[in-house]
């Protein structure tokens, strides 16, 4: 987690972390403050108790965020095991990346990244849970929520 929040911090500046983007946090999930209007995670508990799970939403500045530049993918701590094009909010290109590795408590975790262009500023939603644990289907919609804000 540590890598991913550094990673994070690189691509910060100001305003708001979702100006710009119609991205839908999962509901019930606890919000952690924005970070210099760049950075902003929602966690919950994970079914262990002991671990959480964890959507990330990044904006930065650069319009074409390659996902292999993000340390946490290109560590080796975490596995690819799929990078792709997906399209998202009905015709709108993205990548997406998924992955295995260490997590912070030692136990394994599973990353889904997906990132995008919105309008002049690239995107990165990021979710992360542990590995034993079954994907949130909100969680999964809220990383392919990067969609232009409604007007």
């Amino acid at each position: 987690m540590a890598a991913v929040f550094l990673a994070s911090c690189g691509l910060a500046g100001c305003g708001s972390v979702t100006a710009g983007v119609d991205f839908k946090a999962p509901a019930g999930w606890t919000s952690t403050p924005s970070i210099l209007g760049r950075m902003q995670a929602w966690m919950k508990k994970a079914r262990d108790n002991k671990q959480d799970e964890m959507v990330m939403l990044v904006r930065g500045s650069n319009a074409n965020i390659d996902l292999r530049t993000i340390p946490q993918v290109g560590s080796n701590s975490m596995s690819m095991t799929k990078q792709s094009t997906i399209t998202i909010c009905g015709n709108q290109k993205a990548q997406f990346a998924s992955g295995t590795g260490a997590g912070h408590s030692g136990g394994k975790e599973t990353m889904e990244m997906v990132s995008a262009t919105v309008g002049q500023d690239g995107y990165v939603a990021m979710y992360l849970r542990p590995q034993s644990d079954p994907a949130d289907p909100a969680a999964e919609a809220a990383i392919r929520s990067l969609c232009p804000a409604k007007s």
